[in-house]
C-alpha cells in the first residue's frame, strides 16, 4: 500500500494543469482575487454573461400537428408557425413536419438577434421526437459549427396525470 500523499503535493498537481487552466481549487482558502487598481475583491471565476431574461420557444407536438411559438420572457408573442403553414415540406402529419417548423423558427430567432433562448417542449410523444425538434431549431439558428448554440435551458413541460380524471374513449382508426 502506497504512503498517503501530503497536501502540498496535490496542490502542486493542481498548479500544474495538463490543459494550461487555473487550478480548480487555488492554495489559498479565499475564493475571492483583490483588484489592486480598484482595492475591490471580484471573484476567480466568472461565467460567461447570459441575458437575463431570454426568450422562450415553446414547441408542442400533437398528433396532428406541430406548433413553434417564440415569446419574450413577459410571455407576448414575437414569431410563430405551424406544421400546416410551411408550404413544399409536405404534409403537416408527416414525420419531418414539426422538425422542418422548428428550423424555420431558428432561422427567424437567428434574424431577430437573440441570443440565448429557453426551450419548452410540450406533447405526449415519443422522446424522440421531441429531440428531433429541439436540435432541429438548433440546427436552424447555427449554420455552420462555429456558431454560438442559442438554448440556454429545455424543459420538458408535458403534463403528467397522478390517475385523477377518466381518460375519454379511445378513438378506433
Amino acid at each position: 500500500m502506497a504512503p498517503p500523499r501530503s497536501i502540498n503535493y496535490v496542490q502542486g498537481l493542481l498548479q500544474n494543469d495538463i490543459n494550461g487552466r487555473p487550478p480548480l481549487y487555488p492554495p489559498s482558502s479565499d475564493s475571492f482575487q483583490k483588484n489592486n487598481s480598484f482595492n475591490v475583491r471580484t471573484p476567480l471565476y466568472q461565467h460567461p454573461q447570459l441575458e437575463s431574461n431570454a426568450d422562450i420557444v415553446h414547441i408542442k407536438l400533437l398528433r396532428n400537428n406541430a406548433f413553434v411559438t417564440v415569446t419574450d420572457s413577459k410571455g407576448n408573442k414575437k414569431a410563430g408557425v405551424s406544421a400546416g403553414q410551411l408550404a413544399g415540406k409536405g404534409g403537416k402529419l408527416t414525420r419531418y413536419s414539426g422538425d422542418a417548423a422548428a428550423e424555420h423558427i431558428g432561422r427567424k430567432v437567428k434574424q431577430m438577434k437573440t441570443r440565448s433562448v429557453v426551450v419548452k417542449v410540450n406533447g405526449f410523444t415519443f422522446f424522440r421526437r421531441k429531440k428531433d425538434a429541439i436540435l432541429s431549431f438548433k440546427d436552424g439558428y447555427t449554420n455552420s459549427r462555429g456558431d454560438m448554440n442559442p438554448v440556454v435551458y429545455l424543459e420538458d413541460t408535458t403534463r403528467k396525470p397522478h390517475n385523477g380524471c377518466r381518460l375519454p374513449k379511445k378513438r378506433r382508426i
